[in-house]
């Protein structure tokens, strides 16, 4: 077997991969998320100012963590170990229209898959209805009001010890996109949406 063909076989989405992944991440960071939050209930809240407190410094890893958490679940939830699913028409037809093919969405979710330092999140946003490709260089960077439809973990844990590249983990995500996931993000979105519409008539 030559090199080419070695690299091919070794570079996948296994369960051994993901499991170890969160072992090391989303699980250590829960268990610190725990801590904080028992830490929080006793900051003192007396002490409180912007350059540094203990409650400060608190809130701001809780966010740290917290975040860790959610969007590695999301991410989890996400990828496939078999390529099974396809993107529902619904969420072929909204990336159509809100950035013009498939193809360009994919193309500028790759592109900010190479310069993000940390994650990549296509995301509803919930006060325009459209779909729009964000990145994070840390957890506790994000926007406001926008549901996460995709996300792809760019931090190097999640591929150095499999993938030869950057830029091959990211072409085998796409392949292994457990769409069916997606696709149900995307329906749960869209509801909010329209009620988030209908309430404000």
């Amino acid at each position: 077997m030559d090199r080419d063909k070695q690299q091919e076989s070794s570079c996948s989405f296994s369960r051994e991969m993901m499991e170890e992944h969160d072992k090391l991440y989303p699980a250590a960071h829960y268990r610190k998320l725990k801590e904080i939050e028992a830490r929080l209930l006793k900051a003192d809240t007396a002490m409180a100012n912007p350059t540094y407190c203990p409650l400060r410094s608190l809130k701001k890893e809780h966010t740290y963590a917290l975040n860790s958490v959610k969007l590695h679940a999301y991410f989890f939830e996400n990828v496939a170990e078999k390529q099974v699913s396809q993107p529902s028409p619904e969420l072929i037809s909204m990336l159509e229209r809100c950035f013009g093919s498939v193809q360009e969405w994919e193309k500028q979710f790759i592109a900010l898959a190479m310069c993000s330092r940390g994650w990549v999140v296509l995301g509803f946003d919930l006060t325009e209805g459209v779909l729009r490709n964000y990145f994070s260089d840390n957890h506790s960077e994000g926007v406001w009001s926008v549901l996460p439809i995709l996300v792809l973990d760019v931090y190097e844990h999640a591929y150095c010890t499999v993938f030869p590249t950057r830029n091959a983990y990211v072409q085998e995500f796409l392949k292994f996109v457990r769409w069916e996931s997606v696709n149900k993000r995307l329906n749960a979105a869209n509801e909010l949406y329209e009620k988030i519409i209908k309430a404000g008539k």
